[in-house]
Parts: C-alpha cells; sequence; structure tokens
C-alpha cells in the first residue's frame, strides 16, 4: 500500500528558481519566482529573532553564521539554570518561540520553522473532573504544563475547524526577485529596466540558470540574508556572505543624545564602561530589563522591521520588507488583511511580557468551550469556538482560561516575564545574560578583560521606549550593543 502523502513528505521537496546572471562578473542580476519560492522568502518575515538565532547556528551548506548580539543572548538562555526563570516552560518558550503566523507556514513546499505544531494541539488537565469544571478549567498551548490542581495537563485536544492556510501569495501569480531580495511584480518592463539600471549593454554575457532549492538550502539564503546586500549572487556564486558595505552603528533614525520623555516607563541599569575608549564591559540591572532582552527572541522579524522603519541595517531584509509592504493585495497576496498582518506580524499568543515598554502586542486566542460527552462507557472531549449544542451533552459549553506556561502556580494570569525576580542580572556587551555575581563579575574584569581598576567608571541608563529600541537594533547587527546605546543614551552618576 502506497503511502499517505503528509506533510512533513512535502516539505522534503525541492522548489526550482530560475535566475539570470552576468557569467562574467558571478553576479545575479534577478531570478524569476512563482508562488513556492516567494513564499518561503515571505515565511522569513514570520519567524521569531529565537527561531532566526537558532537557525543561522545550524550547518547547512555554508558555516553558521552570528546574528549581531542575538545570538550570544540566545545562547545565554541556553545556559541559564531554569532556577533563574518563573517556569521551566519559560526556557523552552525563548529557545523555540512560536510564530503566530505558523498556520501559514506549515503547508508551504519547504518551511524551515519546526516549532509549531501540524495541526495546533491543545492540552487540558489529564483529571477528567477538572476539564469538567462549570468555571475556570485551564487550557494549555503545550503539554505537560502544570494544572491549579497540581495534576499535569496532558490530555490532548484538538479545536474544530482548524485549518491550515495555503501560503501568503496568489497560485498564479510570479515575481522578479531582485539581488537585495526585493519582490517586484513579474512584468516585462521591469526585467529591462533593472538589467538598463545594472548597466547591461552585451546581451552576451547573460545566461540563465535554473537552481533546485532544498531546506538545507532555504536555511542559506537565510543566513546570506541576514548579512548580505546582495543574497542570491552570494547564493548562487559564493555561498558565503559579503558584508562590507554594513554599517550597524548607523542609529540616525532616532535623535540622538535624548532621553525617553513620554513618561513611561524606565529601566535603570549601571554599566561599568572602560575610560579610555568608552566601550561598555557590562551592565548590572534588575529583571525587568532581563526580561527585555530575553523578549527580543519572541520578537517576530516582520514587526523588528516595521517597528525600525526599514532601518534595521539587516542585510537584505529591510528591502525585501520594503517591497512586499508595496505590493498590490488584489493582485499579488491572497488579502488586505494578511498583507497587514505580514508586514507587521504579532508575537504568538502568551509569548509576550506584563508591562513591555516595547509597542509589541500578541495575538489572542479565541475564546474556547469545552464540551464533555458519554458515549459507550466513555467520556469525549471536543474544543470549540461555537457555544451550540453538542448531543449526548453531559457538562456543555464549559469556557475556558488559557495557562500561562509563565505561571507558577497554575494560573491564567501570572501578570509576569520570563526572568524570576527579585533577581539582579549582569550583561555584558554582547548581551549575554547571567545571574550577578560579584566574585564573577571582578574575575571577569581581572583574567578575562584584564583591565585596570583606575581605566573603570559607572555610568547609568535609563531604557524606555527609545533606548529599547535602539539596543534592539543594535543587537541584530553588533556584538557590542550596550556600547552603542552608551553612545547615544547615558550620564554620569
Amino acid at each position: 500500500m502506497a503511502a499517505t502523502e503528509t506533510p512533513s513528505n512535502v516539505h522534503a521537496d525541492r522548489v526550482p528558481l530560475k535566475v539570470l546572471v552576468d557569467k562574467r562578473k558571478h553576479k545575479v542580476l534577478f531570478a524569476e519566482a512563482g508562488k513556492d519560492f516567494v513564499d518561503i522568502l515571505l515565511s522569513f518575515l514570520t519567524l521569531p529573532l529565537g527561531t532566526i538565532a537558532r537557525l543561522a547556528a545550524k550547518e547547512s551548506n555554508i558555516q553558521p553564521v552570528k546574528v549581531g548580539s542575538l545570538s550570544s543572548l540566545y545562547e545565554s538562555v541556553s545556559h541559564l539554570e531554569e532556577e533563574h526563570l518563573w517556569t521551566g516552560m519559560c526556557k523552552e518558550m525563548l529557545l523555540r518561540p512560536r510564530s503566530s503566523m505558523e498556520s501559514y507556514c506549515q503547508c508551504l513546499k519547504i518551511n524551515i520553522d519546526d516549532t509549531g505544531s501540524d495541526p495546533a494541539m491543545y492540552f487540558l488537565c489529564k483529571e477528567l473532573e477538572c476539564c469538567r469544571k462549570k468555571s475556570g478549567s485551564l487550557l494549555s498551548i503545550f503539554s505537560n504544563q502544570r494544572c491549579s490542581c497540581g495534576e499535569l495537563m496532558n490530555r490532548a485536544v484538538t479545536p474544530e475547524n482548524i485549518t491550515l492556510e495555503n501560503g501568503f501569495v496568489k497560485e498564479t501569480a510570479t515575481f522578479i526577485i531582485c539581488d537585495d531580495l526585493s519582490v517586484l511584480p513579474n512584468v516585462l518592463v521591469t526585467g529591462v529596466n533593472l538589467l538598463q539600471k545594472l548597466g547591461i549593454k552585451d546581451m552576451d554575457v547573460i545566461e540563465e540558470q535554473t537552481v533546485d532549492i532544498s531546506k538545507r538550502e532555504v536555511v542559506d539564503l537565510l543566513k546570506l540574508s541576514l548579512l548580505s546586500k546582495n543574497s542570491l549572487t552570494d547564493f548562487i556564486f559564493k555561498k558565503k556572505p559579503c558584508v562590507g558595505d554594513l554599517n550597524p552603528t548607523n542609529q540616525s533614525w532616532l535623535e540622538r543624545g535624548e532621553e525617553s520623555s513620554d513618561g513611561s516607563r524606565r529601566m535603570v541599569v549601571r554599566a561599568l564602561v572602560r575610560k579610555s575608549n568608552k566601550t561598555v564591559l557590562f551592565a548590572e540591572a534588575e529583571e525587568d530589563f532581563a526580561d527585555l532582552l530575553f523578549s527580543f527572541l519572541t520578537l517576530p522579524l516582520g514587526g523588528v522591521l516595521h517597528m525600525l522603519e526599514g532601518n534595521s541595517s539587516l542585510g537584505c531584509m529591510d528591502q525585501l520588507h520594503k517591497s512586499i509592504s508595496e505590493l498590490s493585495p488584489d493582485r499579488y497576496l491572497r488579502s488586505q488583511r494578511l498583507k497587514e498582518e505580514l508586514v507587521n506580524p504579532k508575537c504568538a499568543p502568551q509569548f509576550t511580557i506584563s508591562d513591555q515598554i516595547l509597542p509589541f502586542s500578541e495575538v489572542s486566542l479565541p475564546v474556547y468551550y469545552c464540551n464533555t460527552f458519554f458515549d459507550c462507557h466513555k467520556y469525549n472531549l471536543t474544543l470549540t469556538t461555537s457555544t451550540r449544542p453538542i448531543c449526548y451533552s453531559y457538562d456543555k459549553n464549559v469556557p475556558l482560561e488559557i495557562l500561562d506556561p509563565k505561571s507558577p502556580i497554575g494560573d491564567s494570569r501570572s501578570g509576569k516575564g520570563f526572568a524570576k525576580g527579585p533577581s539582579m542580572f549582569m550583561v555584558t556587551d554582547d548581551l549575554v545574560v547571567t545571574p550577578l555575581s560579584s566574585i564573577s563579575a571582578v574575575s571577569y574584569l581581572n583574567r578575562r578583560l584584564q583591565v585596570p581598576l583606575s581605566d573603570l567608571e559607572e555610568r547609568i541608563i535609563h531604557v524606555g521606549v527609545k533606548e529599547g529600541l535602539a539596543i534592539l537594533k543594535a543587537s541584530l547587527t553588533s556584538t557590542s550593543a550596550l556600547t552603542i546605546l552608551l553612545e547615544q543614551f547615558t550620564r554620569s552618576i
């Protein structure tokens, strides 16, 4: 009997890409692509930064790459003892953050985001009586969470009428993909204009190639698109990023030297600075600042690019994001609503932190009802958003509260972030976060940095919305994120 095709079989496929190259200069002029490849490119915008850091660190056809300070932040979380987080699930959420648009990606020809279940699964308490309560029953998006009754939530249920979306662009649409990953409508005049802009005068130098792209090569392309301004050329010819033209410290989109003055909450960070070169050696901060940094890993790339207004300096990503924001949804994308979600995706449900200073929100889950009914001497459970009666109903339409995976007491509203407090944390210039230890800090200064005490001074940084965005941007491209922050928002004490 032939095996039934599953999503994993689909994901193993290869996607063809037609490329026009200047064979003399070994440069990609542009590519022509249909739905399968463009859907893959657009899926990059839906990935949380933590997923990007994890995928970039993987072996593929090119070596692992580091993404600014995000890679070291991610690595430090992987080594952080769970006792410094509110729950064990906090670490899982930061290392494998979910995408709010995973339903659009699960049917792609190649999907590199492996964090979401297919289809979406939810979990109820293993104790049936707890599931049948008239009020206060809990529903979890993660398995083996601890219910308020103390039992594990491992009774899997699938909501009714869950559908997986068929990608982002329309079935018959075709596109021109520029070397910088700009996505343009596939019309003849666009191709001619691109050739003229690139200075092509001798048509004999042009050659057409077809490249078959596998899942491993999609990871290659993701790495290159984060670091290079010419991703397709690097992908086809060099297999390594050319990053000489990046300017990661350009912060001109912010008003330099001004602290937040909008009255919003601000965190206090004490930075230890080397006086001779004005670099931050490390900072001391409370759990709220650690939470801010941890939350970077949960933010979707498209939402970050939207917030930074096209000034992320993150390889080709700004151009990809900008070109999608200019595409007509009527002709090329599946709907106007989908375009809005893609250009500015939200965090997945329950992945934001309380008192978030950055203006990022999360997708809200619908209100679910648990219907239990008795049939053939067995209890059966269904999950629905409808309040309609179900046949053989035993207890009907019990509304469920969503368990907060960051709650240590099985609560639906913990009001907490990821970092357990009250605590103090040490943060290095490249955003390595560790629990604060005075002895470890002195050892770090003495043995690793070898900085004389006479060359040290303390600075205080008040971190609000503007400063939070500045450090977020710096984390994307620089391994000196705190020093970049220091250059703009500090005062001596």
